[in-house]
């Protein structure tokens, strides 16, 4: 209901303002209540051959096994299109599971303005130095809020935090060591740990060679809890 509703964006753009955004600086809106963005998304569609859009990733993971799958689903890519274009965007900061979205609109805009002249800004991608980060629970999985047990949430209690990480699936022995192919798990968390800490991965696998998983979790849910806070 409306209420609901109200009460989620309100939480949203407190946590927004949490994560350091300054308003000052960056134009804080409710996206809803701008028509505009609807309207080129609508106009993007026109200009968006189907096959591209079923080739999206996200598209055919989520809605593999599916057996009804909405036509919002497949047409989200031209909406983020619009959401990025509406507004000249120069760069665009994103995860890399992102990217061909990012590369969709780029494709989008310039069918557009060979079409009907430059009109809109083809953004490029701003990636951070930790591009994906994978689920707690399943690290073959990215993040994703939709499997609360192995997403972190900036709101999550300190308690919360830590029993997430410690139930973190991990890897068989008890090296802390940084390797994504044989090592995901411990992998994931490392990177989490640098990221909120400041600390080089290799600063932590020496720090926490010896100490066991066990310690090396308590370590990184003590991290994220404080940076949090």
């Amino acid at each position: 209901n409306l209420q609901h509703l109200t009460s989620n964006i309100q939480h949203l753009m407190a946590t927004y303002l949490a994560a350091g955004l300054n308003p000052k600086k960056s134009t804080l809106f409710v996206q809803s209540e701008i028509a505009a963005h609807t309207e080129l998304a609508w106009i993007f569609e026109t200009l968006t051959p189907l096959g591209e859009l079923h080739r999206m990733t996200q598209f055919k993971d989520k809605s593999a096994g599916e057996k009804s799958i909405n036509a919002g689903l497949l047409a989200y890519p031209c909406l983020m299109a619009a959401d990025i274009a509406l507004y000249g965007t120069s760069y665009v900061p994103v995860g890399d599971d992102q990217l061909q979205h990012l590369e969709l609109t780029r494709a989008i805009v310039r069918r557009f303005n060979r079409r009907f002249g430059k009109t809109f800004t083809e953004p490029k991608a701003l990636v951070t130095e930790v591009p994906r980060l994978m689920s707690l629970d399943d690290p073959a999985k990215k993040m994703s809020k939709s499997r609360h047990a192995g997403c972190l949430f900036i709101d999550d209690a300190p308690a919360v935090i830590k029993s997430k990480i410690m139930a973190a699936v991990t890897d068989s022995g008890r090296e802390v060591r940084f390797d994504q192919k044989r090592k995901p798990g411990i992998s994931n968390l490392l990177m989490i740990a640098s990221a909120l800490s400041g600390k080089s991965i290799a600063a932590l696998e020496k720090k926490f060679r010896s100490a066991g998983y066990a310690a090396f979790k308590a370590a990184v849910a003590e991290i994220v809890s404080k940076h949090f806070a």
